[in-house]
């Protein structure tokens, strides 16, 4: 899986992160160190600190989306809607987890990086739009997030298709 050593690090410093947000206990770079294995000097050798190696695991999220998801072909409000949050929600976890460690730069991160990746998985015909309906759908994540992600995938797509509908959005998209 990570063959070389920095990679392999890096990998148990993002680990050792998520496992110290899930305790109760202040999140700091020794403590971190301490359930990674690793030395302080290591982990300086990486990260200039804790919001590097957030920084860190909210990239490795939005790569793991990237990934999961092909170029659009069409613009279907409720299939792209559906594949987004089923996506997210499987990532319930690390995300309610990444919020523990500060919410704001969680919504600014997800925001900024989640719509550098819809402009690359746009095709151009469809790419302004789809930038611009990225910002509506992040804004619903974070919305979503706060609420530790109860509501269902298939209550929220309904929701907001239903909204699209009545807001002609579905008629500008599919012209």
């Amino acid at each position: 899986m990570l063959d070389d050593p920095k990679s392999q690090t890096r990998f148990y410093l993002r680990k050792a992160f998520y496992e110290c947000l899930a305790q109760d206990a202040p999140l700091t770079i020794t403590r971190l160190c301490d359930q990674a294995g690793v030395g302080r000097r290591t982990f300086y050798r990486h990260y200039d600190g804790l919001d590097g190696v957030f920084a860190d695991c909210l990239e490795q999220l939005l790569t793991r989306y990237q990934d999961a998801v092909s170029p659009l072909q069409t613009y279907d409000l409720e299939q792209i809607a559906t594949e987004f949050f089923s996506f997210w929600k499987q990532q319930k976890k690390e995300l309610l987890l990444l919020r523990r460690y500060d919410a704001q730069k969680l919504h600014y991160g997800l925001l900024s990086g989640g719509i550098r990746l819809v402009q690359a998985r746009s095709n151009h015909r469809f790419a302004l739009f789809s930038t611009y309906s990225a910002g509506g759908f992040l804004a619903l994540l974070n919305e979503w997030i706060e609420e530790d992600m109860r509501t269902p995938v298939d209550q929220l797509v309904s929701r907001l298709v239903s909204e699209a509908r009545s807001a002609s959005f579905n008629a500008f998209a599919s012209s």
